[in-house]
C-alpha cells in the first residue's frame, strides 16, 4: 500500500528510462491518481461515481467499477450543485491512520459553484467483507473556499509535523490551501483561514516535499479538446508550505509565474493533471495525455520523477537522481 511521501532523499540512478512506462488495457482517463493496496495498483479518476482502474503490474490496466453506485449517489451532491449528474471529478487518495482517505470534486461543466467531498474506506479490495465507502459529506465549497474560486481538484498533503493540508482550485481566481483537522478530514471551522497560492494560475494542483523544498505542480493551458488540447504541467517550490512558491527565475506563483515541467508534443499535444506515487526507490508522476494515435483520447501515462543538479523536479534522467521517499 502507499503512504504518501512525506520527506524525500536523492538516490543516484544508473539504469533509468526517460520514457513513460509501456501501458496497455483500459487506459482512457481524466485526472488520474494512483495508490497500491496489497498486490494491486489502483487508479482513481474522473467519472460517474468516481471511476476506478486496477493493475497487478502497473502496466496492464482494467476498468474496475466506481466508488459510488452510479444510481445511488450521496444526496448532498445534487442538493449542493443542482446541475450535478453523478460525474465526479479529479479525486485524490491517501492512506493514513489505518484508512484510505478520498477527496473529490462535485461540480458541473462550466458551473464554477463547486464543492469538495470526502469519503473513507478501510480497504480498496471489493472482495474484502470490510469494503465499504463511507461518505462524510462536504469539506469546503465556493461559499467558504475563497472569493471567486472554483473549488475543485483537491490534493491532500500531510506534512512531516503531522498537519493535514488541502490544496485546491483552478484558473478562476487561482489556487488555495487550507489546513484540515486530521480527526475529521475537514477544516477546523466553517470559515477557515486560507492561503492564496495563485490568483489565476493552474488547476490539478499537487504538493510533494523533499528535505529542502516543498514542490508544487499544477496544469495550465487548454484541456478536454483532444488533439487541440494545450495542457502542460508547471512547477514551483518553496521553503514553507504556505509559500510563496517560486519559479526558477525567482518570480512568484502568486504573480502567476511558473517553470515548465512537462509540455505536450506532436503525439501527445496536451499532458496534464498529474498525481505522484512512490514505491521503493522511485516516485512516479501519473497524468493523462491527449493522444493523437488514439484519435485524441485522454490516456494514462506513468513515468519516473527525477531531480536535477539544482534540486528542481524533472522527467529527464540523464545525469540526475531519482526522487526517492524516506520512510518515516
Amino acid at each position: 500500500m502507499r503512504i504518501r511521501c512525506m520527506t524525500f532523499l536523492l538516490a543516484t540512478c544508473f539504469t533509468a528510462v526517460a520514457q513513460p512506462l509501456l501501458l496497455k488495457g483500459d487506459l482512457q482517463v481524466h485526472d488520474p491518481v494512483m495508490i497500491r493496496h496489497g498486490d494491486t495498483y489502483y487508479i482513481f479518476h474522473t467519472g460517474r461515481g468516481i471511476s476506478v482502474k486496477t493493475s497487478k503490474d502497473m502496466r496492464t490496466w482494467t476498468n474496475a467499477g466506481s466508488v459510488f453506485d452510479r444510481n445511488r449517489l450521496p444526496a448532498w451532491h445534487k442538493d449542493d450543485i443542482p446541475e450535478q449528474n453523478g460525474h465526479l471529478w479529479a479525486p485524490d487518495i491517501m492512506y493514513a491512520n489505518g484508512m484510505y482517505h478520498l477527496y473529490y470534486s462535485v461540480s458541473a461543466w462550466m458551473n464554477f459553484n463547486s464543492s469538495i467531498g470526502y469519503a473513507t474506506n478501510v480497504t480498496l479490495d471489493p472482495a474484502d467483507p470490510a469494503y465499504k465507502w463511507t461518505d462524510h459529506g462536504k469539506v469546503i465549497d465556493f461559499r467558504n473556499g475563497g472569493e471567486g474560486v472554483n473549488v475543485i481538484d483537491p490534493n491532500l498533503f500531510v506534512d512531516v509535523d503531522g498537519k493535514w493540508w488541502l490544496a485546491y482550485g483552478s484558473y478562476k481566481a487561482g489556487l488555495r490551501l487550507v489546513e484540515l483537522n486530521p480527526a475529521t478530514g475537514k477544516p477546523f471551522s466553517t470559515t477557515p483561514p486560507l492561503t492564496t497560492v495563485t490568483t489565476s494560475l493552474g488547476e490539478g494542483v499537487f504538493i510533494i516535499q523533499s528535505s529542502e523544498h516543498y514542490y508544487i505542480v499544477a496544469s495550465r493551458g487548454i484541456c478536454c479538446k483532444g488533439v487541440e488540447s494545450t495542457y502542460q504541467m508547471v512547477m514551483g517550490r518553496a521553503k514553507n508550505i504556505h509559500g510563496p512558491y517560486l519559479a526558477k527565475d525567482g518570480k512568484s506563483w502568486q504573480d502567476n509565474r511558473y517553470t515548465l515541467l512537462l509540455a505536450g508534443d506532436e503525439e501527445e499535444p496536451g499532458r496534464g493533471h498529474n498525481g505522484f506515487f512512490t514505491e521503493n526507490d522511485t516516485t512516479y508522476i501519473v497524468y493523462h495525455a491527449y493522444t493523437r494515435s488514439a484519435e485524441g483520447a485522454s490516456l494514462i501515462n506513468i513515468r519516473p520523477l527525477y531531480v536535477d543538479k539544482d534540486d528542481w523536479l524533472t522527467v529527464e534522467p540523464e545525469g540526475n537522481a531519482l526522487f526517492k521517499r524516506m520512510m518515516r
